[in-house]
C-alpha cells in the first residue's frame, strides 16, 4: 500500500458519506455475491478510476494531506467486511491490470470467511528526523520493539484492539502497511516530511452476533484512545 492507495482509500468523502439500506453483513459470501463484489471492484476501476468507500468509511479526521492544528494522527478509520474486501481486492487487481479470475475470487472469498478487518490511515505525530529520535528513546526505554521486516517508526507503538459485539469482546493484533513517507502541509502553511501507514485489525466473528452495534476500542502510538462503533446492520 503507498501514498497513492491511501489516497484512493480516504479521498472520495462525500461518497463516502451515502447511507446503505437494505444491507446486511454477510460473514461467508455465496459464489453470487462473491461475484459481485468483483464486479463492483472492477466496474469502480472502469468508471471512476478511484475506489470509494461508501458506508464502509465510518471516520475521517484529516483532508487529504493537510494537518490542522492539534490533527490526530488517525486520519480515518474504515470496515472491511468479507464483501467489501473481495471488491476491493478486485479493484486493486484491475488497477494493476491483472483482473481476479474465478479460480481466485472462490479463494479469496473462503479466505475471509467470518472476518472483518478494521483500517486505520495513519501518520506520524511528527517530522520524520524526530520521529526516528523519538523511536530510539522508546527503544531504549523497553516500550517499543523493534519489527523484524520493515523499517522502525510511531507503528512500532501499536497494541491490541478490541472489538465489542452483543456484550461479547473479542481481541485482534495489529498488522501493517508501512511505514511510507509523505509530505503533509502543515497549519502553518510549511509543509513537513511524516511518516504513514494503514494499520489493520482483523477479527474473526465466528460465534458471534453480525448485526447490531459493534464497538472498536484502540490506542495510537501516543496512548490516546479512539471508540469507533458502527451498525453491522447496514453494511454488506
Amino acid at each position: 500500500m503507498n501514498r497513492r492507495n491511501s489516497l484512493i482509500a480516504l479521498g472520495v468523502t462525500a461518497a463516502a458519506l451515502l447511507a446503505s439500506s437494505g444491507l446486511a453483513l454477510t460473514p461467508v459470501l455465496s459464489q453470487q455475491q462473491a461475484l459481485q463484489a468483483t464486479r463492483e471492484g472492477d466496474t469502480m476501476f472502469h468508471e471512476n478510476g478511484a475506489y470509494v468507500w461508501g458506508p464502509y468509511l465510518l471516520k475521517t479526521y484529516t483532508e487529504d494531506i493537510k494537518l490542522r492544528i492539534d490533527s490526530p494522527e488517525v486520519d480515518g478509520i474504515a470496515l472491511g467486511t468479507p464483501y467489501e474486501r473481495l471488491r476491493y481486492e478486485s479493484f486493486l487487481a484491475s488497477f494493476q491490470d491483472e483482473a481476479l479470475t474465478p479460480v481466485q475470487t472462490t479463494a479469496l472469498a473462503r479466505s475471509l470467511q467470518n472476518k472483518v478487518t478494521f483500517l486505520l490511515y495513519t501518520h506520524s505525530p511528527r517530522g520524520v528526523g524526530e520521529e526516528e529520535e523519538q523511536w530510539q528513546q522508546a527503544y531504549h526505554l523497553g516500550k517499543v520493539k523493534a519489527a523484524a521486516n520493515r523499517e522502525h517508526s510511531y507503528l512500532d507503538a501499536y497494541r491490541e484492539a478490541t472489538l465489542t459485539i452483543g456484550g461479547r469482546t473479542v481481541k485482534a493484533q495489529p498488522a501493517f502497511d508501512g511505514p511510507y513517507r509523505d509530505q503533509f502541509t502543515l497549519p502553518t502553511g510549511g509543509s513537513d516530511f511524516r511518516f504513514l501507514g494503514v494499520v489493520r485489525y482483523t477479527f474473526n466473528l465466528t460465534g458471534l452476533p453480525t448485526t447490531g452495534t459493534a464497538t472498536l476500542r484502540f490506542k495510537d502510538s501516543q496512548g490516546k484512545v479512539f471508540t469507533q462503533k458502527t451498525n453491522l446492520s447496514q453494511v454488506r
